[in-house]
This record gives structure tokens, sequence and C-alpha cells, in this order.
């Protein structure tokens, strides 16, 4: 029983750190330049180690991409659980969080994740679930007086995901850094549907955080 244990915590945590270095790879390298080969050697095991857990390499991706998502949505649960934060508090620890994401990303590989369909299927159905679940966030914010109450914004979070849509299909991060895009197209977004008050406090939050 001792050895059945001790066998299935290493395969867990095997799983783990090969789930942990094809995400790093993935994405300083690009998708197309890393083998299960390098994984394996980067790990010091066999290649037949990791395709006993991973059968093949988009299936490796498919788990690094839904497990980035799972990690983002633990933390902002967990943010929101422990500070008890207001919306413009929620705002700029997202806003935090994808800046920290997409620090050192290699642009090539958003371009060669399109070529996978069943993970921009997956992708296009959790955005889908993240624009119906932000209509709850949008009232909080004008509950609280952050948020203007005369915007649709559902139309809001369809324009905003096409706008996305539209920079990485024309692969516009080969133009400008991803953290720029980011920054300067979302913050636009938020700026123009805040009130006199969001627009304050968002100053205010965003001027903390450079100190």
């Amino acid at each position: 029983m001792y050895k059945s244990n001790t066998q299935t915590e290493y395969r867990q945590e095997l799983r783990h750190k090969i789930l942990e270095t094809a995400t790093r790879e993935f994405r300083a390298k690009g998708i197309k330049a890393v083998k299960m080969d390098d994984i394996a050697n980067l790990l010091s095991v066999s290649k037949r180690t990791v395709y006993e857990i991973y059968d093949n390499k988009e299936e490796l991706l498919m788990e690094t991409v839904k497990q980035e998502h799972i990690n983002l949505a633990l933390h902002m649960r967990d943010f929101v659980e422990q500070s008890k934060p207001q919306v413009m508090e929620i705002i700029l620890e997202f806003y935090r969080i994808q800046m920290r994401h997409l620090t050192g990303v290699n642009p090539i590989y958003y371009s060669e994740l399109h070529r996978y369909p069943e993970i921009m299927a997956w992708l296009e159905a959790k955005h889908k679930e993240n624009d119906d679940n932000s209509q709850l966030f949008f009232t909080q914010g004008i509950q609280e007086g952050y948020f203007r109450s005369d915007v649709n914004y559902e139309l809001i979070a369809k324009v905003s995901s096409g706008t996305m849509n539209y920079i990485m299909e024309n692969q516009l991060y080969k133009q400008y850094e991803l953290s720029e895009i980011f920054r300067d197209v979302i913050m636009l977004f938020i700026r123009g549907f805040c009130t006199m008050k969001g627009i304050g406090e968002l100053e205010r939050l965003l001027s903390e955080q450079k100190k």
C-alpha cells in the first residue's frame, strides 16, 4: 500500500512538473519550437515517461492553457474572499495579474495557438462564459457608483472581446509590446464606462501602484 501511494504521489508530482515546464517553454519559445524530447530532457526523464502521462503534444498544450485559466480564476477568487475589495480594486488586481502573465511571452506563442482548432474552441467557450459572468461584475460597479448605469455592458463585453481578437488575429503584438496593448486598450475601455467617481478612484489606485 505504501509503495502504491508513493508511486501515485510521484506520478502526480511529475505531471505537475511536466505541465509547469511545458507552460514555461511554450510561452518563452513558441509551441512549434518545443518538442516532447525537450521537456523530457529538462526534467531528466525519458520521453516514454512523458508520453505515459500525456498522449501527445496537443493534449499537453491544452492542459497548459486550461491550467493558466484555472490559476487566474483561483487567484481572483482568493483575492476577493480575503480582501473583500470594491470593484475598482478588483479591476486593478486583474490588470496587475494580466501584466505579469504577459511579461516574457514570445508573441509567436499566440500566433501558433490559432493552429489548434480544439484549443481555440475551448478558449472561445471560456471567453463566452467570462462575458456572462462579467455582467454581475458590472452590476456591482453600478451599485458602488463607479460604473455608469446608462451603458450596455453586454455590448461593451462583446466589443472588448472582439478588439482583443482583432489584435491577436492581425498580430499587432509584432508591432507593439503585449503589455502596452493590454494597458492602453483595456484601460481605455475601463475609463469609458466609469463615472467621475470611478475615474478618480482608478487614478488613485494606479498612482498607489506606481509608488
